[in-house]
């Protein structure tokens, strides 16, 4: 599983350039290198979990897993709340039920947005497209009769799909879609403006309706609000309104881009990767330089040293332990290694150290009693704590 680190793709889709072998499905133990951070088991039984939310109205968190499973935990039980797996498709260690959000007005509509890889032929390597739907709950759980297509992009290949979705409030979403896949963007989607590929884009829902809300001609373009971007696995907004992005890189360098959530922009791929220009995808030794006029570098980077490959977002933290709060929390999916960025006392974003987990990072979640949960590719979930004992 991989739908973060689509540099790491091993079959025609993206040529394996790093070597990487995946590890099989057993569970390293959690075990940070730093003595004053703990590191205990929260709950396991998924295949991959990809994202968790508080539920807007009962006092439990739902998960979802990149198998097709919805489950919700209230600190005793675990429930499945829907089953999709009909819907989506595993063929591809990138492809599954990528994320999901509750509906701004849940508590009349009962309703959620979620993404997914449509279901495919394994055998054949079928490459089918990424959609965005709605679902009804009803008593507690969704049925595949109440699942309702809003979109359908067309995916070009099988890995770069981004999928997570995320609520702005006042019946606003945000969807963060990959460039399509292949290496080195192949057919320029990062760059074309008439492609849905390599964006976030920026829409309305309210009672089964959907429309853009970044221009008003109602065209597939008007969705978008950011384009440039490789793979948006996850991003969060602060309080302040700003848009925090982890963009999987290539084979040199990954990423951390802030922006205002609201002001368009161009990040860049595949002219650049990270803040340098993207020329020779195998030179990791292109010095940085100053974007074009039009595009927006990053606000952090770092390379592919010791280990590290592929970026896992990420959570603004204005929750949680106090001395994690005030920055952007992120990680890398092969070190395990955890990091936030927060101003210094120069008033710049500096990356800090956290915790190295020794574990495959596929994303950070909020647990019931605000706990900082991360999600691990072998399907367990870990609490993460300063504080020993």
């Amino acid at each position: 599983m991989a739908p973060l680190s689509g540099c790491l793709s091993n079959d025609e889709d993206e040529p394996d350039t790093n070597n990487f072998e995946w590890p099989g499905q057993g569970q390293p133990e959690c075990e940070p290198l730093e003595v004053d951070v703990s590191c205990r088991e929260y709950l396991t039984g998924f295949t991959t979990p990809v994202t968790s939310l508080h539920h807007p109205v009962n006092e439990e968190v739902w998960f979802a897993d990149l198998d097709g499973r919805i489950v919700s935990w209230d600190g005793v039980d675990k429930r499945q709340v829907a089953n999709l797996t009909g819907l989506i498709s595993n063929c591809h260690t990138e492809a599954g039920l990528l994320g999901f959000t509750f509906t701004d007005d849940f508590q009349t509509s009962s309703e959620i947005l979620f993404t997914f890889i449509g279901s495919a032929n394994c055998e054949t390597k079928e490459v089918t497209n990424l959609f965005l739907a709605s679902a009804k709950v009803s008593n507690g759980t969704i049925s595949m009769d109440d699942v309702n297509v809003l979109r359908e992009i067309e995916q070009p290949y099988r890995n770069h799909n981004g999928g997570h979705v995320h609520s702005l409030g006042n019946h606003s979403y945000l969807w963060g879609i990959g460039d399509g896949g292949g290496s080195n963007d192949p057919m320029d989607n990062g760059q074309n403006g008439s492609s849905m590929l390599g964006t976030i884009q920026h829409f309305w829902y309210n009672g089964g309706n959907i429309s853009p809300l970044h221009n008003t001609s109602q065209t597939d373009d008007d969705y978008v609000l950011h384009k440039g971007l490789r793979n948006p696995w996850k991003f969060d907004v602060d309080p302040q309104q700003r848009l925090w992005i982890a963009d999987v890189g290539q084979n040199c360098f990954e990423e951390v881009n802030m922006v205002d959530v609201l002001v368009p922009t161009n990040f860049g791929w595949a002219e650049r990767e990270a803040n340098r220009e993207f020329s020779n995808p195998n030179d990791c030794s292109t010095p940085p330089s100053s974007p074009p006029q039009g595009m927006t570098d990053p606000i952090l980077v770092y390379a592919h040293e010791e280990g590290r490959c592929s970026i896992t977002g990420g959570l603004w933290m204005d929750w949680g332990p106090t001395e994690w709060q005030d920055g952007y929390l992120y990680g890398d999916f092969c070190t395990g290694e955890i990091w936030i960025t927060q101003l210094n006392q120069e008033g710049e974003w500096e990356q800090k150290d956290l915790v190295s987990t020794q574990n495959f990072i596929v994303g950070f979640g909020r647990g019931l009693n605000d706990e900082l949960l991360v999600f691990t590719w072998t399907g367990t979930i870990f609490h993460l704590n300063p504080h020993q004992g």
